[in-house]
């Protein structure tokens, strides 16, 4: 069972703001729960903070630890 995620704060609106916050790829990303529909989020984006993040597409957010 994956680990819960959170939404990212603030709320990322669209993959486009999500991919220029989180600009760099991580192939090894931790995988998560959404907190939304429970579906697993690999979170394979990294922001320039080191800070992880993934986007569920069946939710349409970000996702984080």
């Amino acid at each position: 069972m994956s680990r819960p995620g959170q939404w990212l704060q603030p709320r990322h609106g669209s993959k486009e703001a999500f991919d220029k916050d989180y600009p760099t790829i991580d192939t090894g990303g931790l995988t998560v729960a959404c907190p939304g529909c429970k579906e697993t989020v690999t979170l394979t984006r990294k922001s320039v903070q080191g800070k992880v993040g993934g986007w569920c597409k069946k939710c349409n957010r970000g996702v984080g630890i």
